[in-house]
Parts: structure tokens; C-alpha cells; sequence
């Protein structure tokens, strides 16, 4: 009986399995916003009661104004301190982070953790044709990190 090849057995390769994770995926779409005419003592109620440390700020047409976050009441809290006032009927604009940095939904958790570390952030609101529709927080990212652990991942 003669050769037939010299190759070995063909084996055939599997398609691997790549997927884009998208920030869509991953974000909380039930998400607390405030407007910049509340109240700061109700804001921080606000904090409290739903265990956040912060939350988009919109104007009274919905159009994100600013971010409002933990790091902005303890200036509230250090300023009723040394000027010896109680924490007054301050609405939130004063305080707030007018500056706001967002993302889209269509981007990568990856591009989305490159982002968090760049701009040194805890959340990103998530905008959609100007309108807020989430937020993503870097336990979002780490979440979604942790359940693709088996997958290949694409950029």
C-alpha cells in the first residue's frame, strides 16, 4: 500500500469566540439623578438612604449640568465646620462638579477602564444622543471583566 501524503492528520481549528463587551452591557440604567436646584441636606439624605456616592446633575430641561459626589459635600462639610454654620438650604449648584466627562454606550468596557484611569473618575454617565440612559461605575467594569474570564477578548 503506498503514501498517500506526507501530512498528518488534518485537524480542523475551532473559530474562536471573541465578543465586544460593550459599556450598554454593563451599565445601571435605574439611575438617581438630581437637579442643581436641590437641596444639598436632601442630597446627602439622598446618599445615605440608597448607598451611592454620587449621581448626574441635570438642569430642569434634563440636559446633564454637572456630577454631584461625595468628594463635593465634604467640601460642604469642611466649609459648615470652619465658618461655624449648620449645613444650610444650599441648592447642590454651587458644589457640584460643573465639568462633567461621559461616554457612550457603544464603546468597550476596555476603552472604558482606559478612561476611568486616565481621568482618575468612579462613574461615567453614559449619554446617548444627549440624554443620559446609565451610569458605569469601576465595579461595573470589574463585574464585566470577571464574567467573560473564559472568553478571548477583542477591541
Amino acid at each position: 500500500m503506498g503514501i498517500k501524503n506526507f501530512r498528518g492528520p488534518v485537524i480542523k481549528e475551532s473559530k474562536k469566540i471573541t465578543q465586544n463587551i460593550l459599556v450598554k452591557d454593563y451599565m445601571s440604567k435605574n439611575v438617581i439623578t438630581f437637579f442643581k436646584s436641590d437641596c444639598i441636606y436632601d442630597v446627602m439624605r439622598e446618599f445615605i438612604e440608597r448607598k451611592i456616592s454620587g449621581a448626574p446633575v441635570l438642569n430642569k430641561s434634563g440636559k446633564l449640568v454637572g456630577i454631584i459626589s461625595e468628594s463635593d459635600i465634604m467640601k460642604k462639610i469642611v466649609e459648615s465646620q470652619y465658618y461655624n454654620m449648620p449645613i444650610s438650604k444650599t441648592n447642590i449648584s454651587k458644589y457640584m462638579t460643573k465639568s462633567v466627562d461621559y461616554i457612550s454606550p457603544d464603546i468597550t468596557i476596555f476603552e472604558a477602564a482606559s478612561e476611568f484611569l486616565k481621568l482618575k473618575r468612579k462613574r461615567f454617565p453614559v449619554i446617548y444622543s444627549g440624554k443620559i440612559i446609565g451610569i458605569i461605575s469601576r465595579i461595573d467594569i470589574i463585574s464585566a471583566s470577571l464574567s467573560t474570564r473564559s472568553q478571548i477578548w477583542k477591541k
